[in-house]
């Protein structure tokens, strides 16, 4: 495990003050998880007072006369070649975390994390009654104070640039476009050839409607496979919320949510998988690195990379679901008694453009993070307005795959991102994508990827993740990191090989 060399005495004091702020962000996290899974209705307007006033002093640590000059002091320390290589990268990542609270005035992030507060109790609302009017209140005061938060901020050519940053150090929208551009018109020519496919034809659903899987058995079969994947449930938990996620409240309280659908136990497994993901990355960081600016994932494209990886590289894999089908036939003897393997590999990666980005499948999630991340640009830019997001989603949704959402509920209000606030969040789940292909295009060089997952034995990936990206936390930047593991920047080329030789086997075809 990595361990952290700090000798400068200015870099010391910098930790010892930055381990208040971590401290005040992860009782702010508790908050936040307690609005999601457990706080009553009545509470939100209470609830988002105590959040405002988290931030408030999270600002006011930041801003601290004391903690600013220490952090000069060290600027000129970085410079030096007696500097570690830890405390550059200390001080690297306080100079991006102090960029936005010491260049958004503090009424702003007090007031953007009131405001989010309020949206997400709004938009759970609006959801629920399938009205969009309800929410948009609320998404309009949320766009201006991500506006506002970019002009503070600065940027050279879009601001959403500025947003994009804080998500994924140095990216832009420029360089997102071009991603797009090279795997957009592949993945769409890819889905065209597979719906030529007699096997396109012929797929049905054989997940019966009428069928009920139990919320416990759902629950019981995440835990087995979160399990066998290394998660430490005494350093995590798995409860349930709309919309699931992951939440680091502590070097050893890492936790996931989940949700259960009573007529299909797959979108339960498939979270569970991916939110783990999330967590197992968040758990490997090595202990050295707690409560400093080196803990945690370094990015949310890094940190969606892990995710992905265990949700479609090895929970959708043939592998995967050879060592799995018996256990699922043991979870559910009389729904699932009568499918074979190849049944449900194909029930796992069936090909069918949907209204939903969480249930889609991996030719056509990335054109809902496409059509995301043009409406999240557009109304950063002021080219489109909120009330006009219901038909316009709806539009792109027909343009890139084929659907159209009935209701805002299944449309715009499908996802929970913007009602906690941030924007340029979504180009980060593609980089995942793309992320999680070349790091299982390494690995699968270094050890026997595909004969482990089908004994069930992930002990090895995981080590191979601790060793390689996880112990690491947030001291080697995105680009840097990919480098050191895999020998090369960021290439889209490995996750559209590997979506071509998947599913031209999966529907008979070249692609």
């Amino acid at each position: 495990m990595k361990v952290m060399r700090v000798s400068n005495k200015v870099v010391k004091k910098l930790l010892e003050k930055y381990k208040e702020i971590s401290t005040l962000g992860k009782i702010d996290g508790v908050l936040g998880w307690d609005l999601n899974v457990n706080l009553p209705s009545k509470a939100s307007e209470e609830r988002a007072q105590q959040t405002a006033y988290m931030a408030k002093l999270i600002s006011e640590k930041w801003l601290e006369v004391e903690f600013k000059s220490l952090l000069e002091k060290a600027n000129q320390r970085s410079h030096s070649a007696r500097a570690t290589g830890d405390e550059k990268a200390i001080i690297r990542n306080l100079n991006w975390g102090a960029k936005f609270y010491h260049k958004v005035p503090k009424e702003i992030i007090i007031e953007f994390a009131e405001t989010s507060a309020k949206s997400f109790i709004a938009w759970q609302e609006a959801k629920k009654a399938n009205n969009f009017s309800i929410f948009a209140p609320h998404l309009k005061k949320m766009v201006r104070l991500n506006q506002l938060v970019a002009e503070h901020i600065g940027y050279k050519d879009n601001p959403y640039d500025a947003l994009l940053d804080l998500f994924e150090p140095g990216l832009t929208a420029k360089e997102v476009g071009k991603i797009f551009k090279t795997i957009q018109s592949t993945l769409t020519k890819i889905l065209t050839k597979i719906k030529t496919s007699p096997k396109y034809k012929q797929d049905s659903d054989v997940v019966d409607a009428n069928v009920v899987y139990s919320a416990d058995d759902q629950r019981q079969l995440c835990l087995f496979v979160l399990k066998k994947m290394g998660y430490d449930l005494e350093a995590g938990r798995m409860d349930i919320s709309t919309h699931p996620f992951t939440t680091t409240l502590g070097n050893f309280d890492i936790r996931i949510t989940n949700r259960y659908k009573p007529n299909d136990f797959r979108d339960s497994l498939m979270i569970g998988m991916h939110e783990t993901g999330h967590a197992l990355y968040e758990q490997g960081v090595s202990e050295e690195y707690a409560s400093t600016p080196l803990a945690g994932g370094v990015s949310l494209g890094i940190h969606e990379s892990q995710s992905r990886f265990w949700e479609n590289q090895i929970g959708r894999s043939w592998e995967f679901t050879k060592f799995l089908t018996p256990i699922l036939h043991a979870f559910y003897p009389d729904q699932l008694s009568g499918l074979g393997a190849e049944e449900i590999f194909r029930l796992f990666n069936m090909v069918k453009p949907s209204l939903i980005r969480t249930e889609a499948d991996e030719i056509t999630y990335n054109l809902h993070i496409a059509l995301r991340f043009e409406l999240e640009n557009a109304l950063i830019n002021n080219k489109i307005k909120v009330d006009d997001l219901p038909k316009i989603w709806k539009d792109k949704m027909k343009k890139y795959l084929g659907v159209v959402p009935k209701t805002d509920a299944e449309g715009v209000l499908q996802d929970v991102h913007w009602s906690h606030g941030p924007m340029g969040y979504f180009p980060t789940y593609t980089l995942g994508n793309l992320y999680a292909a070349q790091f299982t295009n390494k690995m699968k060089k270094e050890v026997q990827l595909n004969e482990l997952v089908e004994k069930g034995e992930l002990g090895t990936i995981l080590s191979w993740l601790r060793t390689n990206i996880h112990q690491y936390g947030s001291l080697y930047w995105p680009e840097e990191l990919v480098k050191k593991v895999t020998g090369e920047p960021l290439n889209p080329k490995y996750f559209l090989n590997y979506i071509k030789s998947k599913y031209s086997k999966i529907y008979g075809i070249k692609l």
